[in-house]
């Protein structure tokens, strides 16, 4: 009877019941004896590896690709913790160094601020000014940061400007390069003192009155002097890039390659005084 109704099955039913039958007589045979089947048993592991291998395949990836951006993130900050570190130290060897010319040709006697004075406050160029045609950059430290009107903004080789407007957590810079902006240097070879003017681009700025029997040649530094006590003294501004004599008046049209980079400087230093710092967080705490 059994027979006849396991014969009427669909051929597909009937392999699967048998193949399902031969494995459980296996499985039994192999459970009496684990030694009979150990050879087959080895031969098929070693055939299903590759395929453990392919399944493991999407965790190495991930693994490998978080592992990855672990590495650029930490990299990425690195970078950044030595880039501010560099500016730092650049910026306070350029003032040492006016500090010591000057103590050479004026016998020690120097009467400009020290880098030990200010604070050095790192900030980021994050925009520029809606007008097109002055040349002010937006940044991102504000009153919070103790950021005033006023203060000096230099990067690790220069000046390149003052605060002008300040808000929370942002404030606006107008650049020496700036037609509006003026600043009182020194020649740094002879010790002469001239104006810097903005011609209102990044690249170029004017040296004026200078008279044509000055002492002035093509190549020679330009530091900031002090003078007005706008800026302190003692940070570069240029280097005078041409000079021309015009018969129109006594004085020469220098033109000044600025000393800052105000082209894409993303990171800048303001320049905060350490007493006023002192005594603004005095009365924080009070």
């Amino acid at each position: 009877m059994i027979p006849s109704i396991f014969a009427r099955q669909p051929l597909a039913l009937r392999k699967t019941a048998i193949v399902l039958i031969v494995a459980l007589v296996l499985m039994w045979v192999d459970s009496k004896n684990l030694e009979w089947f150990k050879p087959i048993r080895s031969t098929t592991h070693a055939a299903m590896q590759p395929i453990y291998e392919l399944s493991l395949l999407p965790s190495y990836a991930k693994h490998w690709s978080s592992g990855s951006l672990q590495s650029k993130e930490a990299l990425r900050r690195e970078n950044m913790q030595l880039k501010t570190q560099l500016i730092h130290a650049q910026a306070k060897l350029q003032q040492q160094d006016y500090i010591l010319a000057q103590n050479a040709r004026l016998q020690g006697i120097l009467s400009t601020t020290r880098p030990e004075q200010f604070d050095l406050n790192l900030a980021q160029v994050i925009g520029t000014d809606t007008n097109l045609l002055r040349q002010i950059v937006v940044l991102n430290k504000g009153q919070q940061d103790g950021v005033q009107v006023g203060q000096t903004v230099i990067d690790e080789v220069g000046i390149l400007g003052q605060i002008i407007n300040v808000y929370p957590n942002t404030s606006r810079l107008l650049l020496i390069t700036d037609e509006q902006q003026s600043v009182a240097v020194t020649v740094k070879r002879t010790g002469q003192r001239a104006i810097v003017t903005g011609e209102g681009i990044p690249t170029s700025l004017r040296l004026n009155y200078v008279f044509k029997t000055s002492d002035v040649r093509v190549g020679d530094e330009l530091v900031s002097s002090g003078l007005g006590g706008r800026i302190p003294a003692g940070y570069r501004v240029g280097r005078i890039a041409h000079i021309e004599d015009t018969q129109e008046d006594n004085f020469r049209s220098i033109e000044v390659t600025p000393a800052a980079n105000f082209i894409d400087n993303a990171y800048v230093l303001i320049l905060q005084d350490k007493l006023v710092n002192k005594k603004n967080a005095g009365i924080k705490e009070q």
